[in-house]
């Protein structure tokens, strides 16, 4: 998709909101099964219907039901559990370290198999502003900030999205498997924890699975499947570092539904079992 068509799809509902309260995920208590976390911010805006979640906030697990004018904020590493409602149109913004994840999600108003998405990235920049609003939301619900600094800097977030959109595409024959390895990469960074697969991801992107499994062979540093293995232990020491949960619990939370296989791939990938891990990283 060019940078016009994003801003076209993108730019319209952007420009039209007015960010007037913002919820802020926090990471004091253990995250629930099938809960959403990822160790880059999130910020994320219904555009129509009913957004809810559950989220620590306080040191308890509350619901929270977010309508347009609303937005949702996920510093690293804290989690939300959305409750998919009917009618739900969600504009999702992912702000990783060399990509930034636009999507729009729609929740079907009858139930179906799945939710759809449009999908589309672009650089993160390393300068101008963005950079310093980002760490400035970071810092600011890591101290418990006043809830009022949050709509003005997410709106200005918003400001400089909009403002990327707009800038010149690069030649379109430059990089373009490159920045489909990206958005696949960033696809699974934000959905490791779902039971995906290489012909699943493939037709997300509408691509074959072989194509898929070349991109990673000829662009990538790994395959696939090495990858998505490398997302979701990387995800699972962090679950072991900062939370007492049980083997079975982190496996599902990292996308495993069988606690002996994850243990069995975590200790080929780091050489030590899960429980010998979590004693080794804890403090003392």
């Amino acid at each position: 998709m060019s940078l016009l068509a994003a801003e076209n799809w993108t730019g319209q509902p952007l420009r039209r909101l007015q960010i007037r309260q913002v919820v802020v995920c926090g990471r004091l208590l253990h995250p629930p099964l099938y809960s959403h976390a990822v160790n880059f911010p999130r910020l994320e805006l219904p555009l129509h219907g009913c957004y809810e979640n559950k989220i620590e906030a306080g040191g308890k697990i509350v619901t929270v039901k977010l309508r347009p004018g609303s937005a949702l904020f996920a510093a690293p590493n804290c989690w939300n559990l959305p409750a998919w409602k009917p009618g739900l149109e969600l504009l999702s913004l992912l702000f990783g370290a060399r990509q930034i994840g636009i999507s729009i999600v729609t929740s079907p108003r009858r139930r179906g198999p799945q939710l759809a998405a449009r999908k589309f990235s672009i650089p993160t920049p390393r300068t101008g502003p963005l950079p310093p609003l980002l760490e400035a939301m970071t810092q600011a619900q890591a101290t418990h900030s006043d809830p009022e600094v949050f709509p003005g800097l997410a709106g200005a977030l918003v400001r400089c999205v909009l403002q990327l959109l707009r800038q010149p595409a690069l030649p379109a024959a430059t990089g373009r498997a490159q920045r489909l390895l990206q958005n696949v990469c960033l696809f699974l960074q934000n959905h490791y924890a779902y039971e995906i697969t290489r012909d699943s991801v493939a037709a997300q992107f509408g691509i074959t699975p072989n194509h898929l499994s070349r991109l990673f062979q000829t662009h990538g540093h790994m395959t696939f499947s090495n990858y998505l293995t490398h997302v979701r232990i990387d995800r699972a020491k962090h679950l072991l570092q900062n939370y007492n949960l049980k083997l079975d619990e982190i496996a599902a939370l990292c996308g495993y539904y069988d606690a002996p296989h994850f243990c069995h791939v975590f200790k080929r990938l780091t050489k030590t079992t899960p429980a010998e891990y979590r004693v080794k990283m804890r403090p003392v």
